[in-house]
This record gives structure tokens, sequence and C-alpha cells, in this order.
């Protein structure tokens, strides 16, 4: 519509404009494409060009770590003979290899301890600097190897650094010193050659880890942050941290495009990358397209002018052939003016006109006559008929669908189907459905026959058959539909499947087997019970017989029964013996299936499971009465609750547990027999039930004297309309499970070798510890401590004897603590005490030199007495700002510190870390 309103109205000026445009648009194409082809193998060379430089500055990048590292490596080479155990004269052969320290920021040596030993910078004031604990430094005492540590921030000058470590192993194969030698990722010359490689004037090159850390880039506050710090995302970035190598163009995080390279570095695994602004590569190619669309322009300029002259004399003679058709139309001419003594195209043209003018005239009296007949049969027809054009509008719509949906022709006709009789659940789908058909005349339920439902004028849906056409009409289609009411019909099928659910439900639900066995001895019907007792899959059981499912032993010795019921015979029978594989006592029924022509049609058979029952309680026939009878003897409260919340039905249980007679609660409210208090309690949960929700929750109550916890589970009887005609209850009395829980809870928190709390139990203790501290401005301490050489106990003696020592270090730690403290053990010989309620630290030290006087006392043992020794590290709490984690790693700190002092002692941190 857009380009019917743009070209002009003449034909002699669109057939110009389409000249005009047609050549413009071939130079145009074809210019584009082959500035595009240019621009792609560019951007391709350009991207091997980045890509082969990137490589050559991850290739120096390699060599410069590889020398740096072998030049480490050769620190340890030729120290003098007991120079492991003199850290003075480390610090002097380090000084004696000047030549190092240009390839290095510093060079620092640690002890096997984590502590610095010697430095090549001892004016950077590193004396109280440690490397315990730092990955780097533990990492190379676990491999003995040198390696790369990941990039960080130096603790002593504030700048990003990557440290290259080289241990120096003892006469033993040990480690005795890690020597490290610091790069600093912001002054070294390091990345220089990489610095002045950058593409273009805008581009920029930069590295990073494999994790995504950026270790070199142009902007420096952004060193050490992950390359995803800033907000959005980047494709090319994602590629590479995934293990792409190469280049590829992709849009920054401001949506800037632009040509990426990436390579990993081979000793580090760190990725090189580069960028160059696609903008700034491609400038010159945008420049030169450009200037081919404005030599595009003005060809065509000139080619519409010489198609104008040329299309106004070829296009004369049809101005005059226009001339007479208006003539014609106005009535100041007759058909005879169309008629010409040309020979040419448009002779025939004229001629052609005349006589589908003519034909035209009688035809449209044809189609009066038989509108006019299809309108009569449409309107006596004995269904609904709808019509629409492929917009959806109705253009035609009978009598009988004025009586099925409400709605006058006058009022439909026009407006469009959806609106009208489409229910709103159905419209997205309708109209998706019409635009389809708009387009190709077709649709998944086009000349077929379906049940849908349609929207009356009054608001309320009507169930249809819908019997769908297609009609091409007018360069377009025609939906055309007849609509069946089925009303009537639906509603006897919902009530034969609402029953077919209930039997469904009912035979599922009742605790015994029932199937129904055709003349040919074939399954027709099983229900679940079939799992349940005898492992067998009701499903796999249909259409097989009884000697397929049961085997032949079994279907000989009940063939006397199943002739005797397709005679028409009803037969029960108990069974008390070792039936398939299973020491089951049954009552079993055969009911025969007798048509009105009085032939056996087959025989319902119903199996029921009554070996810890008498005999006598099941000899009822009805399956109702069995199944009442299975309810009254489960150890449940079973009921049926109705949309009133009357009690509808109750079992024996009721009788046992509550003192309520069964036979007196039907039509009885819930309230009355719950009592209020009760009844306001489950109340919530059954108006869920009564919204279609299977509920489950617990229910404190009075049984047998006592208060017992109930396990209650409402199932809603759903309607076929998906309402909820009642509630089925199920009452479980789970007090001993809830008792075993309970009891397991404790377990789980107590340490099985001593009997006192273990780590659960300490971290769930220290939490509140740590907020009654805060609420009440009370002092708080945590004491971690363990014994001291343990491990020789468990070498010399035995772990006997270390349980035993473990044991009786309990009991002296009990004994030694406040009632108001805690002792718990977290592994191994590692224990924890909380202290509460404390004055200051001078209180907290008093306890733990209390402790180490109990533990210091001869303790008995299997084959003797011995010593034993504690270290304690306590750490007091401060307050806000300190966490468990950070309170348990203070104590843990003390407590090397303490080691470190000679053990059998104490150390107090009183200030976090």
């Amino acid at each position: 519509m857009a380009i019917k309103g743009f070209l002009p109205r003449t034909l002699k000026s669109r057939m110009t404009t389409v000249v005009i445009l047609l050549v413009l648009a071939a130079t145009t194409i074809v210019t584009s494409v082959a500035l595009m082809l240019a621009e792609r193998d560019m951007k391709a060379v350009i991207g091997t060009q980045q890509y082969a430089v990137l490589s050559s500055a991850a290739a120096y990048v390699d060599e410069q770590l590889e020398a740096k590292r072998a030049i480490l490596a050769t620190l340890p080479e030729g120290l003098p003979v007991g120079i492991h155990t003199d850290p003075a004269a480390l610090q002097t052969a380090l000084k004696a290899r000047p030549a190092v320290h240009g390839e290095f920021f510093n060079i620092v040596a640690f002890d096997r301890n984590g502590a610095m030993v010697a430095t090549l910078r001892p004016d950077l004031n590193e004396n109280s600097v440690s490397a315990n604990a730092r990955p780097y430094f533990e990492q190379t005492l676990k491999t003995r190897k040198g390696l790369i540590s990941a990039p960080f921030i130096s603790r002593i000058s504030g700048r990003p650094v990557v440290l290259l470590t080289q241990p120096v192993l003892d006469s033993a194969g040990d480690v005795a010193f890690v020597i490290t030698g610091s790069i600093d990722l912001q002054k070294s010359d390091f990345f220089g050659p990489i610095n002045a490689l950058k593409p273009g004037q805008t581009g920029f090159m930069f590295i990073m880890t494999a994790g995504g850390i950026l270790i070199h880039h142009p902007t420096p506050s952004r060193l050490l942050q992950h390359i995803h710090a800033r907000p959005g995302t980047n494709k090319a970035t994602d590629m590479a941290l995934a293990g792409f190598e190469g280049w590829t163009e992709a849009q920054n995080k401001d949506g800037e495009p632009g040509i990426y390279a990436y390579r990993r570095l081979r000793t580090t695994q760190w990725i090189v990358g580069a960028r160059y602004p696609t903008a700034e590569a491609m400038a010159p190619m945008r420049a030169l397209r450009r200037q081919a669309m404005l030599a595009a322009t003005a060809f065509a300029a000139v080619a519409g002018v010489v198609a104008w002259l040329a299309i106004a004399r070829l296009m004369a003679p049809l101005e005059r052939l226009r001339g007479s058709l208006a003539r014609i139309r106005q009535g100041d001419s007759d058909l005879a003016a169309l008629r010409t003594s040309r020979r040419d195209e448009i002779g025939e043209l004229g001629d052609t006109l005349h006589a589908l003018m003519a034909e035209r005239a009688a035809a449209e009296q044809r189609t009066r006559d038989s509108e006019t007949l299809v309108r009569n049969i449409l309107e006596h027809a004995p269904d609904a008929f709808v019509s629409s054009d492929s917009d959806g509008n109705i253009t035609e719509w009978n009598a009988q669908a004025e009586q099925t949906f409400g709605w006058t022709r006058d009022e439909a006709v026009g407006r469009g189907v959806a609106g009208l009789i489409v229910p709103h659940k159905m419209r997205e789908a309708h109209n998706a459905g019409m635009r389809h058909f708009a387009r190709t005349g077709e649709g998944p339920i086009v000349n077929t026959r379906v049940r849908v439902t349609a929207l009356h004028r009054d608001g309320h849906e009507i169930p249809v058959e819908l019997s769908l056409g297609s009609v091409p009409h007018g360069g377009g289609f025609l939906a055309t539909a007849f609509l069946h009411d089925v009303s009537e019909r639906v509603a006897y099928e919902e009530r034969i499947a609402a029953g077919e659910r209930r039997a469904r439900v009912i035979a599922d639900s009742i605790p015994a087997l029932v199937a129904y066995i055709d003349r040919d001895l074939r399954y027709r019907f099983t229900n679940e019970h079939y799992q349940y007792l005898l492992g067998k899959d009701p499903r796999a059981m249909l259409g097989k017989t009884m000697a397929e499912v049961f085997g032949a032993e079994v279907a000989a010795d009940w063939q006397d029964k199943l002739d005797a019921a397709l005679r028409g015979e009803r037969i029960r029978v108990e069974r008390e013996r070792v039936e398939l594989g299973s020491q089951l006592h049954l009552m079993i029924d055969l009911v025969p299936d007798i048509g009105g022509d009085g032939e056996v049609a087959g025989f319902y058979l119903f199996a029921m499971d009554i070996t810890q029952r008498k005999n006598a309680e099941l000899t009822q026939a009805a399956s109702e009465k069995r199944l009442k009878l299975i309810t009254d003897h489960l150890p449940a409260l079973i009921s049926y609750v109705d949309s009133e919340h009357r009690m509808r039905f109750g079992n024996a249980t009721y009788q046992s547990w509550l003192g309520v007679d069964p036979a007196t609660l039907a039509a009885r409210p819930l309230l009355d027999v719950l009592g209020e208090r009760q009844y306001a309690k489950i109340k919530p949960y059954l108006e869920r039930a009564f919204r279609g929700e299977v509920v489950n929750f617990e229910l404190r109550a009075l049984l047998h004297g006592e208060v017992r916890t109930l396990e209650t589970t409402f199932v809603p009887d759903q309607r076929p309309d998906g309402g909820v005609a009642g509630v089925y209850a199920l009452n479980n009395d789970v007090s001993r499970l809830k008792a075993v829980e309970r009891q397991l809870n404790e377990l789980a928190r107590l340490d099985t070798l001593t009997g006192i709390p273990n780590r659960r139990r300490f971290e769930e203790v220290l939490g509140q510890a740590m907020d009654r501290s805060k609420r009440q401005g009370g002092a708080m301490a945590l004491a971690y401590l363990d014994i001291d050489n343990f491990k020789a106990i468990n070498d010399t003696l035995g772990h006997g004897a270390g349980d035993a020592v473990l044991k009786e270090f309990s009991s002296r730690l009990l004994r030694s603590v406040r009632a108001t403290d805690l002792v718990a053990r977290l592994a191994g010989d590692e224990f924890v005490i909380v202290f509460e309620h404390l004055s200051d630290g001078t209180e907290a030290a008093a306890l733990a030199g209390k402790i180490i006087a109990a533990v210091r006392e001869e303790m008995a043992i299997e084959d003797g007495t011995m010593v034993v020794t504690t270290s304690l590290g306590v750490a007091l709490y401060n307050g806000d700002g300190e966490t468990q984690a950070s309170l348990v790693a203070r104590a843990d700190t003390a407590l090397y510190a303490a080691k470190r002092q000679g053990r059998n002692c104490c150390v107090v941190d009183t200030v976090p870390a």
C-alpha cells in the first residue's frame, strides 16, 4: 500500500518511475554487492594480519616468561653447603647476583613456614610479610616445582603483580626455601612490545587470565578486574574464555563493532587479545560506497528522461481507448465505441473489452439468480451457517445461526467472527489460524469435522461440531462453516465419562483385584491392585489370557471355575495357599456379564486379600461393603466431606480413636464432629482441597488420653467439569515417627566417639552466642585447641590408645569449663570451646589456663600412664563486622601462634585480623 501511494497516478509517469527505480536498484545492488564482497575480504585480511601480529606478541610474552623462569631457576644453583639452615647466607647469595634484579621488581626468599628470610629490595620494608597460606607458596611446597602465580595486588606496593616461584631443596629433597620473583604489571617493560603493536589509531591490545582477570589493559584502573566487571555482553570475549583462538567480528559492551583476535600463551594459558574498531578499519571502503551511490543516482536520472519520451509516444492509442471507456461508463456512448480498426495489441484489447463487458452483464444476472437460490437453501438449513472473509469479518449468517448464537443477521454481518462467537481463551489461536488461512486458504481444520466450543450472546459456551470449508473469492478466500449444536450429546457423553472415571477410581481404590475377562478368557480391564498385590503391571495384562499372565498351571487349576462363569453361574471361592509365589488367603467372586439376549459376554473377577482378617468379615457380596470393611480396619481415620463441610462417611477408627460412633457421622457438620478449635485449624487446608489441590499437613490432637501428631491428607473428588464434589480425608498417627526424628536430630549433633557436640552443633551454638553477645553487650570468646603431638600417640600406641586419649581429653574439658560454655569436637584432635558471659579477655585467659592445667595431669591408658598437653588459641568476639568464619580463623591463627611458642600454652587474640 505504501508503494502504491508513492507512485504517480498516470501510467506514463508510473512506467517512467519504475524504469528509474529499476536502473537505480540494479546499479545500487551491483555496486553494493561488489563493495560488500570487497569489505568482507578486507575484514578477512585485517583479521588474519591482526591474528598474526597477536601470535608474535604471544610468542614474545611466552619467551619472556620462560626466560624469567629460567633465570629464577638458576638461583638455587651453586648455593654454598649448609645454606639451607642459614637464611643470612641466602641473603648474601642473592645480593651476589645483582643481574637478576633487572629482570624482576623484587626477589624474595621465604622459609618453609612462609617467613621472609631474604630480599633484594630491603627498602620495601617487607619484613612483616608472610607467604603462609598464600596459594602460590602452598602449591610450590606441595609440588616442589616452580610456578607462575595468578595476578594479585601486592600488600606492600599496592600494585598489581605476578609472582614466579622457585623451590630450594635441602639434602633430603624437602623444600627449605621458596624464592619468588615479582613482575610489576604497570611499570615493567614486560609488555612494552605489546603496547607498540596496537592496531590502528584507536585499537588496543590486552591480556587476561583463562578465568577472565585482566592483567594488561590500556585502562590501568581495569587491571585485576574481571573482563565482565562492566555491564553488558561481548560475544568475542565469551568465545575466547571458552577456548576460541583466531579472529572474529563482534560488538563490544557499548554496542560498537570491532575486529577481535585472541591467542593463548603456551606457558600460562593467559589470553592475549586485540581489538580493532570496525569503523576505523572500514573507513576507506565506506567512503568509496558513498561515491558509488552518487554515480548510480545520476545514471538513473538520465535513464528516466529517455524513458519518459519513449513511453509517451507508445501510450497515445491507449489514452484514446481509456477515454472511450470513460464515456461508456457515463452513458455518453455504447459498447461499439470500443471497436477500432487497429490490428495491434491495443485493437485486440478494445475488441476483448467489448466481448467481456457483454458477457459480464449476462453473468451478473445469472449470479444474482444463483445467490437467491443459495440464500434460500441456507436459510432453511438445520445447522448454523457462518461465512467470513480472509480478515475474519462475517459475510453470511443464516436463521439457524441466529437461533444458536442469539445474534440477528443484521447484528452479525460485518463483525469479526472472533469477537462474536469465539471464546476468549481460543481467540489467539483463531486469529493465528485466520492469518494463515488468508495467505493460503488452508488450515489444520479446513475440510474436516471437529468439535469445538462457541460463545453465545449471553456469554455461555456452546459445544458445536464444526465443518469448515475454503472458497476462493475476490483474489482471496472465504471461510464457510456449518456449526451443529451438540450440547445434549456432550452432556450425555460427560455423564458416561464421569461414570467411567468414578468406576476406575473406585476400582483402583478398592484393596482388591478387579478385572473383566471376555469369552476368550482375555483380560479387558484390570485395576491397580494387581501391581500392589501380585507385582503384575495391570496395563501389560490387557489382551492376554490367564495362562499368558500367570502360567498354564494356574490357568488349568482355575479352568472349571472359569467355564462355570461363562455358563452364567456366579462363583465365589476362598483359597488359602501359596498363590502365585505368595502366601495369600483370597476370596474370589466371578460374576457373569449377561447381555440382553441372555448370552454371557464375559465375567467380572473380584479377589480380595483376607489373609489378616477373619473369613466371616469378608462374606458380604457388595464391593461397597467390602471397601468399608477394609477402611474400618486400617489404623487411620478415613472419611469423606461434602462441599457443605458435612461428613458423609467415617470408618470405624473414629470410634477407637475419638470415641465417635461412625454410624452417627453421616450428614453431621464437621464442626460438630471435631469441635470449634480443631475445625478452625483444618478449615484453611480444607478450602484449598475444595479448590482442587491435594493438601498434606500435620495436626496435634488428643488420642487415647494423650496428645498425638496426625499426618493428614486431603484429596479432592473432582467432577468432570473441574469442580470438586467433596474431599477424601486420611489421618495417620505419626507420633512415633516424630519422636524418632527428634532423636535422630539430636544424635546428628553429637560426636560418636566422645559423646560431646560435633561441628554441626558448634556452628549452630556459635551463631546464637554471637547474636546474644551483640544484643546484650556481653563479652564472649572462642577457644580453638588440639592435643600436642597427637599424631605421635597414634603412631606409637595405636589408634585405640588415641581414641582413649580423645575421650579422656573431652572429659577433662567438660570438667574445666562452666555450665554456660560449649565444648565441641570438630575433627581428629581439634576441639573448640564457646565462652559466653565473660567480663573481659582476662577471664578467657584464666579459663584457658585452667584447661591447660587440667589436661596436663597424668592420664591413665591401657598399658600405663602418660602426660598429655594442649595448646589453645583464644579469639575475643568484637561485635559488628565479625563473622563466624573470621572468628574461627582468628582462633585458629592464635592456636598456631601458641604452637610456635613451644606448645602447652595459650595465646589470646583480642583484635580482629
